[in-house]
């Protein structure tokens, strides 16, 4: 099973060397898992998926379908998922700003809800 280990680990900005220390091995045994020569187990699978901050399911080329009603939702989750922390962030103070507004928000998410923090995620 190809793993996408360079991929994500270069997005990261770590190194062959940086990911071996973070993951308590030898360089060359993380590069040979990177290479493909020998197959990660895995408890390192899952460790490398924390340490890069993706998932199982990315580092092996999975994509996962959203079984969203609203098809604009889905195209929202698909540009967050293609932004780099800064586009996210960016993304969720313009959705918060427009929570606050009471011309765009329906109505069982009044000013009251908007201001619930769990109620957007916070």
């Amino acid at each position: 099973m190809k793993l996408y280990l360079q991929q994500f680990r270069k997005q990261a900005g770590f190194t062959q060397d940086d990911m071996a220390k973070l993951l308590g091995v030898k360089k060359r045994t993380y590069g040979s898992w990177e290479r493909q020569e020998v197959a990660m187990g895995l408890d390192k699978a899952y460790e490398c998926a924390v340490v890069l901050g993706c998932t199982l399911n990315d580092l092996v080329g999975m994509k996962q379908s959203h079984p969203y009603a609203d098809k604009r939702q889905a195209a929202i989750n698909g540009h967050f998922e293609s932004f780099n922390d800064s586009g996210k962030t960016e993304l969720a103070t313009i959705a918060e700003r427009m929570s606050h507004d009471p011309s765009i928000r329906i109505e069982k998410d009044s000013q009251k809800h908007a201001q619930d923090e769990g109620a957007m995620g916070a």
